[in-house]
């Protein structure tokens, strides 16, 4: 197409050899976002990139290169144009009590459907089992009432059939159309139907849709401060749960170092910090002096101590008391605040509120669908060329598209722009494919989770890509082989509107706890309960030994077979079970001894996006090996499971710093079995309220020792764990006896200096998984620790003691130098 331009008239000469004369004042002139330099070069390396991981059909025609191939002008409004441009058009002021929640809600999904009305481009994290589909239906739902159109779009049909299966269950899939691929569209055609759906009961007055408005304003006000309320009833709990366990590992250690079994009964009401206060001041005092009469009716005024035999016994007797009353009044205090917001939320009757929120909000989705279809007599049929002739008019009647993002810009008109284009699964997504999806919307939903399997690209395709990128001169935000759809618009726009989906729903407690733990820093609030009585959580080893051949064991598949199932009372011709493993052929070996049964066994990548009440999972490795170990495939496999999650592994050499590893401790630890080892657990609950308290103890902000050496030391301990450790913690100045056993190993002597309550050790780095040390850090002043010197003997003998624990550390004396880069290669090697 051409145009000549006149003073006052503008001549188009169009491509059919057609022209039109038309007044300057009825014309604008957009230029395209590849006018711009920069933006062109990044459009031309995915053009090129498209040509080489495109397939091909039969006559050689390369598919996706085609699509690219076509696009001549990218509007400046457009999604992809900010891309290209790294720049966001300004929010949109759109008012949050104008939005409605047909399909339920919970508060971070409404942030979420409040961030995509509001924003060009907004992101949703959704880790497993936080209500994705939930929260797209709403933005769905909201967009249509807004008369917008919108397209559901992901990487593979499986998604996007969830959308629309979820659309008809509410009796609305009329107004979606499920596109696509040249036979999707052609089963759309061939399935039409003239008749609409039966209205009845849909239509209202516009006085009744008003009394709705109104009604939903006043369910809003208190529903939002009671999905709070909800939400810290959830974190409560799942904090009474964490203190009730680690206090069951308490128990062994306070039973070796209070053999008399003292107990003592406050006479007052005491607060967990008041005992905490008590506790630093117990172990701030000289071991060998006595607690004096004045302090002794000090201590029994103001914490309600009156018991003679606490004041007789030994300092470390004392401590490990105090300790123990400190879980016994936690737990009391969570018990108490999870009973208030128990019954605030059970009187304001939370539950019907939500429903009648929701059904209020369907009814007036359904009113507005009512206005918008009940006159017409019959629906119009099209026909497959309608779908790119009439595009305008289609998407009228069918405001929704559903499509995979390879297909969106061929579903319709090339030319079509569509006001909304959610990108679900959009870790899986790869930014060829991707980008072409963007380049037909104004807005955009990136939906998705980067804990969870990204889009496989083969090492070949790697090598070849990288050479594209290496000769564009891009910045690697836009790199094909290093990200996926939801990683580069991550990249590119830093300070995009992003909420994670918090709420889960779907695993039991416990399953979904090793999750919320590793992988997303206990962020999650989980709302589920245990189902039935079957153990959670639960460990198969088989016999040590090499039984893994070209990614296959048969140990493990007849330990499933021959044990997991019957002593798990587990019902192959029943029961909702899947067997998951990281490779095919045990995937195809698995699936033949149980083809005959509901059993799906299938590799974890393939498992993504689904789930089953009970979960198997086959390890294969006899050493576990990256691909097994990678973390978000772990993250999958495990959140597959509802009700129960099996681990069937080898029996050889505990898999230290893996997340293999990791994931067996868990269960361990959370099955109250205690590991034969000669370290105990860290109680790090414990520590991190005593941390907070020793703070304020030492009243200076940011400081957690009296040495300025070990302030700094924290500081940059603290600084190396949020890099490439985030699994770890630090723990403060904690005991000794806290972390080595009394042992046959150590000396007499080394005994005694362990037991010795003022014996510490600076920082210790523990795993916040699995509640074992890592690392011990000691701190050395020079004048203090230097040779000749009392305490030099005492770092002799503590080394011993650590080394024959097999515990390792590392010293850094206060006239070193590149204590960061030490401890980093320390940390390195220990995994």
């Amino acid at each position: 197409m051409k145009a000549l331009q006149f003073s006052k008239y503008t001549r188009i000469y169009f491509e059919s050899r057609h022209t039109e004369t038309y007044e300057n004042s009825r014309l604008s002139f957009v230029k395209s976002a590849l006018a711009k330099e920069s933006s062109n070069n990044i459009f031309q390396y995915f053009k090129e990139i498209a040509h080489k991981v495109s397939l091909k059909t039969d006559d050689g025609t390369n598919i996706l290169g085609n699509r690219y191939k076509k696009i001549d002008f990218i509007r400046p409004d457009s999604v992809l144009a900010s891309y290209l441009s790294g720049e966001i058009n300004e929010k949109k002021d759109f008012r949050n009590l104008d939005i409605i929640y047909p399909f339920g809600f919970n508060a971070s999904q409404k942030q979420a459907v409040e961030n995509a009305m509001n924003n060009q481009v907004s992101i949703v994290e959704g880790p497993p089992g936080t209500g994705k589909t939930q929260t797209i239906l709403n933005i769905v739902a909201n967009a249509v009432i807004k008369g917008k159109s919108i397209a559901v779009v992901s990487s593979n049909n499986e998604a996007t059939k969830n959308v629309f299966d979820k659309l008809a269950k509410n009796d609305v899939s009329f107004i979606a159309a499920y596109l696509g691929s040249g036979k999707n569209k052609q089963e759309f055609v061939d399935s039409q139907s003239g008749c609409l759906p039966e209205f009845s009961g849909w239509e209202r007055s516009i006085q009744e849709n008003e009394d709705i408005q109104s009604k939903l304003l006043e369910l809003a006000k208190n529903l939002d401060v009671m999905l709070v309320n909800k939400n810290q009833l959830s974190a409560l709990q799942q904090e009474q749960d964490v203190v009730l366990t680690e206090k069951e590992h308490f128990e062994e250690y306070y039973d070796k170092i209070n053999q008399e079994q003292i107990n003592i009964k406050a006479r007052k009401i005491l607060k967990p910090k008041a005992v905490l206060k008590l506790l630093i001041e117990l172990e701030n005092r000289n071991v060998d002096s006595r607690i004096s009469f004045f302090r002794k009716v000090a201590y029994a005024f103001k914490y309600g101590i009156w018991d003679k035999s606490f004041y007789l016994a030994e300092n470390s007797v004392r401590i490990a008391i105090c300790q123990k009353l400190f879980y016994t009044l936690k737990i009391s205090e969570l018990k108490q605040a999870v009973n208030k917001l128990e019954n605030e939320l059970e009187h304001y009757n939370f539950i019907e509120r939500m429903n009648e929120y929701s059904e209020l909000s369907m009814k007036l989705f359904k009113s507005y669908l009512h206005k918008k279809y009940a006159g017409m007599n019959e629906r119009k049929l099209y026909k497959v060329d309608d779908l790119w002739k009439n595009s305008e008019e289609f998407i009228i009647n069918y405001p929704v598209v559903l499509s995979t993002t390879y297909s969106l810009r061929s579903s319709l008109s090339s030319k079509l722009v569509y006001d909304y284009v959610i990108v679900d699964e959009a870790s899986q997504v790869d930014l060829a494919t991707g980008v072409l999806a963007l380049s037909c919307a104004k807005n955009t939903v990136i939906v998705g989770d980067l804990n969870q399997l990204p889009n496989v690209i083969k090492d070949e395709t790697k090598k070849e890509t990288n050479s594209i990128f290496e000769r564009y001169n891009l910045s690697a935000k836009y790199n094909y082989s290093m990200h996926s759809l939801l990683s580069s618009v991550s990249a590119v726009f830093e300070d995009v509107e992003r909420i994670m989906l918090r709420e889960h729903y779907r695993c039991h407690p416990k399953i979904i706890g090793f999750c919320n733990q590793k992988f997303y820093d206990n962020q999650l609030i989980i709302l589920t309960e245990p189902k039935t009585d079957k153990e959670p959580l639960v460990v198969y080893k088989t016999v040590a030994g090499n039984h893994s051949r070209d990614r296959m064991n048969l140990r493990q598949i007849d330990v499933i077979e021959k044990e997991v199932i019957p002593e798990q009372k587990l019902n192959v011709d029943i029961d909702s079970i899947g067997i998951v493993t990281p490779y095919r052929n045990q995937t195809e070996h698995l699936q033949q001894v149980f083809k005959n049964t509901k059993v799906k066994a299938d590799t974890v990548d393939k498992f993504q996006g689904q789930e089953r009440n009970i979960v198997i999972l086959s390890t294969v490795d006899d050493e576990i090996t990256d691909f097994t170990d990678d973390p978000n495939r772990l993250n999958v496999a495990v959140s597959r499971a509802i009700d129960q999650l099996i681990v069937v592994t080898d029996g050889n050499d505990p898999k230290r710093n893996t997340n293999i590893g990791d994931l067996i401790g868990y269960i361990k630890y959370n099955n109250c079995e205690i590991i034969d080892s000669k370290l105990y657990s860290i109680f790090d609950y414990l520590y991190k309220y005593y941390e907070e308290q020793r703070k304020v103890f030492l009243r200076k902000t940011k400081r957690v020792s009296e040495y300025d050496s070990e302030n700094l030391m924290y500081g940059l301990i603290m600084e190396v764990l949020q890099g490439d450790f985030r699994k770890y913690d630090v723990a403060v100045h904690v005991p000794l006896r806290m972390i080595v056993r009394e042992s046959l190993l150590l000396t007499n002597e080394e005994n005694r200096y362990v037991l010795n309550e003022n014996t510490h050790v600076d920082f210790l780095i523990y795993s916040k998984i699995v509640h074992q040390p890592v690392l011990v850090i000691e701190v050395d002043g020079y004048e203090f620790h230097k040779a000749g010197t009392v305490q030099i003997d005492r770092d002799i003998k503590k080394n011993a003691i650590l080394e024959k624990s097999k515990l390792p550390y590392i010293r850094f004396a206060t006239n070193g130098s590149e204590e960061k880069e030490k401890l980093y290669e320390k940390l390195k090697s220990i995994l």
